[in-house]
């Protein structure tokens, strides 16, 4: 049985435990030790990776300075903990020598968490703007979400005007595999089928007055009004139809929707801007910052 002392020490939170964690070699013990202390303080979401980076011997005598990243959705956040040589204390907190966090120093500034972009299979997905920008934001998208119809508002106006500059790539992202949220998801899929251009007058549609109040109704008024813009504009609806029938308009949604799961989409609209990982609407003074301006 483990025994947790918990003592406030000038700002400080010493927890001993007794008796040290076993089945370990001994470096490999001190990082699972520190590891184990974060999981059981400070208790983070199921969705955050903590990850051993290195230790060294800090300021603390007889102590190691452990550092450690905790990866949430959004950001990689380093920490430094401090482990005894033996194994058995763990102190939590800041570190102040001579009015200097050194902690925080040791430690250093949280940042984007970084996804790699081929993992994300863009050439499968339909795209605005330009095939060769600076700046490829590949956004997860519901097309029942309040906000990502404010995203797309501000979206649309940022590739308007850096259109040769920015690739804006497109995923679904449902939140839920059945329900009129999916079944939207899966129509607007299969105008994919039908080509790049159909897929974004289909889209921007869905994304106005009247397309979010259909998307509130029955799923066959809705493939009608899919058909009805297709028929308008001079496109194959048969290429639809087939889309539908065949589960290939579905298979794309569930393939988007893994593909978010894999990377820890939890909520839409949520970019991913050349690697950086960043949950919310992304602002053009953002895009602007990207652009290096």
């Amino acid at each position: 049985m483990r025994k947790v002392i918990v003592l406030g020490v000038m700002g400080l939170v010493l927890v001993v435990f007794l008796p040290a964690l076993q089945g370990f070699g001994q470096e490999d013990k001190i990082g699972q030790i520190a590891i184990e202390t974060i999981k059981t303080q400070m208790r983070p979401p199921k969705e955050m990776e903590i990850k051993f980076l290195e230790k060294k011997e800090s300021p603390i005598p007889n102590f190691y300075s452990v550092k450690l990243l905790i990866s949430s959705p959004d950001r990689d956040i380093p920490i430094v903990v401090y482990v005894d040589k033996a194994g058995e204390r763990v102190i939590l907190g800041n570190l102040i020598v001579r009015g200097e966090n050194v902690t925080r120093r040791e430690a250093g500034e949280p940042k984007p968490r970084k996804i790699d972009m081929g993992q994300l299979n863009i050439e499968k997905s339909p795209f605005r703007g330009s095939a060769d920008g600076k700046v490829t934001i590949v956004e997860f998208v519901n097309f029942q979400c309040e906000f990502c119809l404010r995203s797309w508002t501000i979206m649309k106006e940022s590739i308007k005007k850096h259109s040769k500059e920015v690739k804006y790539v497109f995923k679904h992202f449902p939140l839920q595999t059945q329900g009129m949220t999916f079944d939207l998801s899966v129509m607007v899929a299969a105008v994919q089928e039908v080509g790049n251009e159909a897929f974004w007058v289909v889209h921007d549609f869905m994304f106005s007055d009247e397309g979010q109040a259909l998307g509130k109704g029955e799923k066959e008024a809705a493939k009608q009004k899919i058909e009805e813009i297709l028929k308008g504009k001079g496109y194959n609806v048969k290429a639809f139809e087939t889309a539908l029938e065949t589960g290939k308009a579905k298979k794309r949604v569930e393939e988007d929707m893994a593909l978010g799961n894999k990377i820890r989409v939890t909520g839409t609209p949520t970019a991913i801007v050349n690697g950086d990982y960043i949950r919310g609407s992304l602002t053009d003074k953002a895009l602007e910052q990207y652009l290096g301006r």
